[in-house]
């Protein structure tokens, strides 16, 4: 270090710099100095000056320290730099960071040292300058005052406070017609003797006055604060109205002080002098007379109480950076005064209380909820209010229940009131008795009794939000205590007063009241537990609903009003996970699948029963028809449940779909009438509204049974779909919300409606296809026209570009489910033209395969102005697509699609040497020829990845090709596996068993065995590599399905005899689906050495396929319906009997006797997709529907599981706009082929089998269980359907789940079972 350079550097800080500066910002900061009010203040705002000052860094003073610590650190600052650049790494690894040993270096330095050491000796000389000049300047000022003035006060400098003349100030003019004032003790104690209540007034007045041009720090610090303090109350309370206005406007005067100490001071003294006035100076009006607020009397007090209550509400913005004593004194102080309750004169009426006054001035208790507001505050009031002022609470309690109570008694005198208090209740002016026209100037008791309830009705409910102010109860009232449950039932009585107005919503009427207080606890979810969450409570809710159900003769109903505002509390109750719960099931919120959850006396059956009865026009005739308002808001309470799986399970035997399907067009027809010209007659304008909002409300509320898969199912059958779907577009085009409480839109409707098929026929009739088509095709070529360019567009580095990637996945959601597929695709031919405009759009879905996916031509090429990134996008959508196998071989067999890719595979070459190019593009379509060539899960396969590694010299290690078969890298080796023992405990229990012993009993053993081995034993069926051990399950199977077509449970379909023969079966063929399915079947068997990839092998699953499709053709009914899905034998393949043919290693022989045993079971009706093929088994309104019960019953009990056991998944599938429904019916319709390793599809057909059939939605829900971490990974990630689709399931084995499977079995086979065996009544 270069000490002469530091000493140069130093040569500039003189004190004739430092002086000047040093005087501009002391100069600068003297106000706040002085605001400060102590030296503990303003060497605080010293210390923090930087934070707290926005012109810190340009004082002079300021400027200067910098320019000296750039010139004298500089130089050493640079060396460190370029010495630490030379080593390159940090000389300390102690340090967190390279800049922390630098700066060490540096402070340690002795240039750093010199420079604090002159900086400090020149800065101290400067300010001992000032501190001379300072007196100085005093001793003249004071001097000159003694001349001009003699003794007396003593004027502020020049710079300091300004006039604060104002007209507009609280104080008046005669306070501030002069400049502030500086007195010393002495005079201060003058002021004090001139405020003694034994003086003159005018001299009182006159001290006041005086008082009032002092700044107020000036007087709180004074000696005599407690003198001036008494002098201040003694004025509040005097007779001489001038005195006491002026006092007042001195203490508002004062609540503009920043100094928190000044405000507490204040704001403490104006309560005592209220709590005085109500202790020492007798009553303040009654009860019986009631309060004229246009008395002198009454109206200072209100005019005190006014500025008290605007404290209270403002307090609360900054009380947090007070300190604690402030916020103790400002609470302690308020509910003195409060729970101050003046004695009653002996045989006189109920004195006025303090809380009286406040009421009126604050009716909802405003500032209660201000103080409850943080937890700050919220904790040093309950604990005051339980320690010291426990009485409040109990008054305001008492008072409740009074009122409550008077309910029993004729309402004309309250319906008076509430109109009365519905004007402006207090002129806001400052003079009170200055009213004018509307104001009201006088209370009756009624009226400062019910403004005591609305009061204490508010306080009340905002406590009950918190856990610290529910423990207040229960409070003994009369020797009787009172429960939370008590008093809320006591509020509730109120909601159903019979003279209540017909209009819902008055302002300050009782029942608008409670229903507000009652939605605000059922928004939060610990107060609605343990307040709302009761028989008791809700019982008494709908007294007025099941009165209109069962009226008793001789008593009134209930009005709209009350309708409506029961209506609102149940809709806040059923917009909450625990508020549905306690609707649908009770207080106890059993869960699904106890056996109780069919009684109907819980609150959903009442809500469902009115509403379909109202829709129906079946409820008792004694009163009028409820209007479209009323039944409206109960059908959207019962929406609210219908829209979740447990809500539609315990509904759905009232019939609800179609009870609004039949107002919907009785109200469509009504539409269609009032909307036809007609002459003009007063009122019709106003019908023709009601009733066009009516029929919207209908529609709507009838398009949320899409919800769900089996909602879905009974939207369907209402033969409305369509039009719902309609309605959805509109809106979901309009990107509105679903409903008030739902917080997404209609993303999850839409895919819930498009995993069907006649979901699928709506969507295209409405143009919904059409449209979504167009928009992500705009994207991906044209670019928004609305969007303004101010900079080129990047170009996309994403295989999926953020701006499509919505199109995208709408796209996924659309194409996710097989039958969706079939019916947008099926037989429908491409265009294939030899050329194409940049105007050619698609404008559905074979459109969109044949411009992006399909793109083979130079004409397709030229037509994309994005080609590599459009072409990724067709091929990522391709990929996805394909996960489903029956998609795939519906794309395969209808358009070629591996023949495309291969072909474009093959042009894609090197010139010079016919190596295929490695590029974005081919790096894709190899990865979808992989992925639909070979068969397998997640140890069983191998797919190349879709990127380049980062390996210079070898990018993508994996052999690209045009041709099959693939290259040999891509199958993974099956690796040898160790033999189970002969002597497994299900081996033995089988082989000890005779034909005739399998029963119930049998069966109960068998399952026993099973699972001890499944779960002890996982490698049960590892043999060696020619699978000898996986006779023991196929084994178990035939004995199993043998003793169950013995039970009658499970026996649900009968017994048909196979009438074909082998000669026929020959003279027919396959499809070319299941032609190709064939292919992939035997490839799949040879990869696990299973069967021999020979001709024969392949004739024996054909000849079995065959069997099979002509025994279920003799169990379907012909069918006029416009659904593709149902002309004809099942479109897919039998993913079922490709399994078992497996299983019993290609035996097509023991694998057809085993069918048409298991065939009559209730497990071949969802393990078995083709079994229920247009069924002649199932009622024709389901049958034509086309929606198989795999997904209206599997995958909806799946979902009504996830929302219960797993909510965080079921919350991120909501998030995602995808549906565990659809994945679930994905997963079963293929057997979970490409998703589990062979074992476990094993295992898992086995344990439906043995266990039974709802064993299927406990293994959706373990599986999703299983994969919760990833779920919610990908959920983030945007990219849910693509992760679910494609990629496999690692790690999971039914036997370590088993345990949970049972326990979900424990607690909804009950509910799920029972479901699954009423085939004929979903």
């Amino acid at each position: 270090m270069s000490t002469p350079a530091s000493s140069s550097g130093m040569s500039s800080l003189k004190a004739q710099d430092v002086l000047p500066a040093l005087r501009q910002m002391m100069k600068n900061l003297e106000p706040n100095i002085r605001a400060s009010g102590s030296m503990d203040a303003a060497e605080d705002l010293m210390l923090h000056l930087e934070e707290r000052d926005p012109s810190f860094h340009r004082y002079e003073f300021v400027k200067l320290i910098r320019s000296n610590i750039e010139e004298s650190l500089g130089p050493l600052m640079d060396e460190e730099i370029e010495k630490y650049a030379r080593s390159g790494q940090a000389y300390d690894t102690g340090q967190d960071t390279v800049v922390q040993t630098m700066v060490a270096h540096l402070v340690n330095s002795p240039a750093y040292s010199n420079l604090t050491q002159q900086l400090m000796v020149e800065t101290k000389s400067a300010v001992d300058n000032l501190t001379r000049e300072f007196q100085e300047e005093q001793e003249a000022q004071q001097a000159l005052e003694s001349r001009v003035e003699g003794p007396g006060f003593r004027r502020a400098p020049s710079f300091g406070y300004l006039s604060q003349s104002s007209d507009n100030d609280s104080c008046g003019s005669s306070l501030n017609n002069s400049d502030f004032m500086f007195p010393n003790q002495k005079e201060f104690e003058q002021i004090g003797e001139k405020m003694d209540q034994r003086q003159p007034v005018e001299t009182r007045i006159e001290a006041i006055e005086q008082l009032g041009r002092i700044p107020p720090t000036e007087v709180l610090s004074s000696d005599n604060w407690s003198q001036l303090k008494k002098g201040l109350m003694d004025a509040l309370g005097d007779a001489n109205e001038q005195l006491a206005d002026k006092s007042l406007k001195l203490h508002a005067r004062m609540f503009s002080s920043s100094q928190h100490s000044m405000n507490r001071e204040v704001y403490t003294s104006l309560v005592e002098h209220l709590n005085m006035q109500f202790t020492y100076k007798g009553q303040k009006g009654d009860l019986k007379t009631g309060l004229d607020v246009t008395s002198p009397s009454a109206c200072r007090l209100l005019r005190r109480f006014r500025l008290m209550n605007e404290f209270m509400c403002v307090v609360p913005s900054y009380w947090i950076r007070c300190p604690d004593k402030f916020l103790e004194e400002v609470i302690d102080s308020t509910l003195y005064l409060l729970h101050t309750h003046p004695t009653k004169a002996l045989g006189g009426a109920e004195p006025l209380t303090p809380v009286h006054y406040l009421a009126m001035l604050d009716k909802k208790a405003g500032w209660f909820k201000k103080w409850m507001h943080g937890n700050y505050s919220r904790t040093v009031v309950l604990r005051m209010l339980k320690e010291k002022y426990r009485a409040l609470i109990d008054n305001a309690v008492k008072k409740s229940l009074e009122f409550c109570e008077s309910r029993k008694q004729p309402h004309s005198l309250l319906d008076e009131v509430t109109s009365a208090l519905q004007r402006e209740s207090i002129s806001t002016d400052s003079q009170l008795p200055n009213v004018g026209e509307g104001k009201r100037t006088t209370y009756a008791g009624p009226e400062l009794e019910y403004i005591y309830f609305i009061h204490s009705l508010c306080m009340l409910g905002r406590m009950l939000l918190y856990s610290k102010g529910r423990a207040f109860f229960p409070i003994k009232v009369k020797d009787k205590e009172v429960k939370v449950t008590d008093l809320l039932v006591s509020f509730v009585q109120l909601l159903s007063l019979p003279n209540q107005s017909t209009r819902p919503y008055t302002g300050l009427d009782a029942a608008s009241l409670v229903a507000d207080v009652l939605k605000m606890i059922a928004g939060c979810e610990a107060a609605l537990v343990e307040c709302l969450c009761k028989d008791a409570v809700v019982s008494v809710l709908l007294e007025p609903v099941k009165a209109r159900l069962m009226p008793t003769k001789g008593k009134k109903a209930a009005g709209e009003a009350t309708l409506l505002h029961i209506a609102d509390i149940l809709s806040c109750l059923a917009s909450s996970q625990t508020g549905r719960r306690m609707l649908l099931y009770g207080e106890a919120g059993n869960k699904a699948g106890k056996p109780n959850r069919n009684i109907s006396s819980t609150a959903a059956h009442t809500i469902v029963e009115f509403a379909t009865r109202a829709l129906s026009s079946t409820l008792p005739s004694e009163e009028s028809s409820p209007s479209y308002e009323v039944v409206g808001a109960y059908v959207f309470v019962c929406r609210q449940l219908y829209s979740t799986c447990e809500g539609l399970s315990v509904m759905h035997s009232y019939k609800l779909h179609a009870c609004i399907a039949e107002a919907w067009r009785m109200a469509s027809h009504e539409a269609d009438i009032a909307t036809t010209p007609l002459p003009a007659v007063e009122g019709d304008q106003t019908d023709s509204r009601r009733v066009l909002l009516w029929e919207e409300s209908l529609i709507d509320n009838l398009l949320n049974f899409a919800a769900t898969p089996k909602g879905l199912l009974l939207l369907q059958q209402t033969g409305h779909i369509n039009e719902c779907v309609d309605y959805m577009y509109a809106r979901y085009a309009k990107k509105l919300q679903v409903s008030k409480h739902e917080k997404f839109g209609y993303g999850v409707m839409v895919t819930q409606v498009a995993a069907t098929a006649p979901g699928m026929v709506a969507l295209q009739s409405t143009g919904f296809i059409k449209a979504l088509v167009n928009e992500l095709w705009t994207q991906l070529e044209c670019g928004r026209d609305d969007v303004r360019v101010i900079r080129p567009t990047p170009i996309p580095v994403d295989p999926i570009d953020r701006t499509a990637h919505k199109s995208f996945t709408a796209v996924l959601n659309l194409l996710s489910s097989f039958p969706a597929v079939y019916e947008a695709l099926a037989e429908q031919k491409l265009q294939n033209a030899e050329s194409y405009t940049f105007r050619d759009m698609p404008n559905d879905m074979g459109g969109l395969i044949e411009r992006l996916i399909l793109v083979d031509t130079p004409a397709k090429m030229h037509a994309l102005f994005n080609y590599e990134q459009s072409h990724t996008f067709g091929l990522r959508v391709l990929s996805v697509m394909c996960s489903c196998l029956d998609t795939f071989l519906l794309l395969e067999t209808q358009y070629k699609v591996q023949e495309s890719l291969l072909g474009c595979q093959a042009e894609n070459v090197k010139e010079e040497s016919n190596e295929l190019i490695i590029d974005a593009l081919s790096v894709e379509r190899n990865h979808v020829l992989v992925r639909t060539y070979l068969i397998g899960g997640p140890s069983e396969r191998k797919l190349p990845p879709r990127v380049l590694l980062e390996d210079g010299r070898d990018p993508y290690p994996f052999p690209l090709f045009s041709s099959f078969p693939i290259p040999k890298s891509y199958p993974t080796t099956m690796a040898g596996r160790s033999a189970m023992k002969q002597d497994s405990e299900l081996s033995r229990y089988l082989s000890q068993t005779k034909t005739a012993e399998k029963n119930q009993a049998w069966l109960d053993g068998c399952r026993k065995a099973f699972c001890k081995v499944l779960t002890s034993k996982p490698d049960l069926a590892k043999a060696n590599e020619d699978w000898k051990e996986l006779t023991v399950l196929v084994d178990m199977l035939e004995k199993v399905v043998q003793g169950q077509i013995k039970v009658q449970e499970e026996t649900i379909f009968p017994k048909v005899d196979y009438k074909g023969s082998d000669k026929g079966l020959k003279s027919q063929s396959l499809s070319a689906v299941q032609q190709l399915g064939v292919q992939l079947t035997i490839r799949y068997g040879t990869h696990l050495n299973l069967v021999k990839n020979s001709k024969d092998t392949k004739e024996q699953l054909s000849h079995l396929l065959k069997q099979v499709r002509f025994f279920l053709r003799q169990q379907q009914r012909n069918i006029d319906c416009q659904l593709r899905l149902l002309q004809g034998e099942y479109v897919g393949h039998d993913w079922f009997t490709s399994t078992l043919f497996l299983m019993m290693m290609g035996k097509s022989e023991r694998c057809w006797n085993f069918l048409l045993k298991f065939s009559t079971l209730l497990s071949s009706g969802y393990l078995w997709m083709p079994r229920l093929h247009a069924s002649a088994h199932l009622p024709v309104p389901l049958t034509v529907s086309g929606i198989h019960p795999v997904y209206y019953c599997s995958a909806h009990y799946v979902e009504l599981i996830l929302q219960a056991e797993v909510p965080a998944v079921a919350s991120a599938f909501r998030m995602s706009g995808y549906t565990p429904s659809q994945i679930c019916q994905h997963w079963l319709r293929q057997c979970f082929w490409n998703y589990l390793d062979w074992l476990e599809i094993c295992h898992y057909l086995c344990t439906c089998i043995v266990l039974g059939v709802d064993y299927q939605v406990y293994t959706c829900v373990a599986i999703l269980r299983h994969l919760t971490h990833d779920i919610l990974q990908h959920t983030q990630n945007q990219d849910l359907q693509v992760f679910l689709k494609e990629q496999p399931i690692p790690g999971f084995r039914v036997g370590e789940h088993l345990e949970f499977m049972q326990q979900l079995e424990e607690r909804y086979r009950q509910t799920v079972q029972p479901d699954m065996r009423n085939l004929a009544k979903p």
